[in-house]
């Protein structure tokens, strides 16, 4: 059975994943590795702000993790979260699972 909140946290997966520069960020952290948030500014070629702003979608969702080292912080892929949700999502599709209203 699919809770409301868990159909929420699925609403939230796919919103964070509709996004281009959203889906460039998740592939070079998935591909890469763990980066500093200036480094996929930089790389995206968007500005600070904007970057914030997306990763902050990402980390909501929880397909990223983000820490602060110093004055720096970095991302990672959240790849088991990741998985989870996907195949949670893919079940849902099928039909595999009850909503519940």
């Amino acid at each position: 059975m699919l809770s409301q909140a868990s159909l929420r946290e699925l609403k939230s997966y796919y919103r964070a994943l509709g996004d281009v520069n959203r889906l460039r960020i998740v592939q070079i952290l998935a591909t890469e590795g763990e980066q500093p948030v200036s480094f996929l500014a930089r790389r995206l070629r968007i500005s600070q702000p904007l970057m914030s702003w997306h990763l902050r979608r990402l980390r909501h969702a929880g397909i990223i993790r983000m820490e602060r080292l110093g004055r720096e912080v970095r991302c990672s892929f959240a790849r088991e979260r990741f998985a989870e949700l996907n195949a949670r999502g893919f079940r849902l599709l099928l039909n595999r699972v009850e909503v519940h209203p």
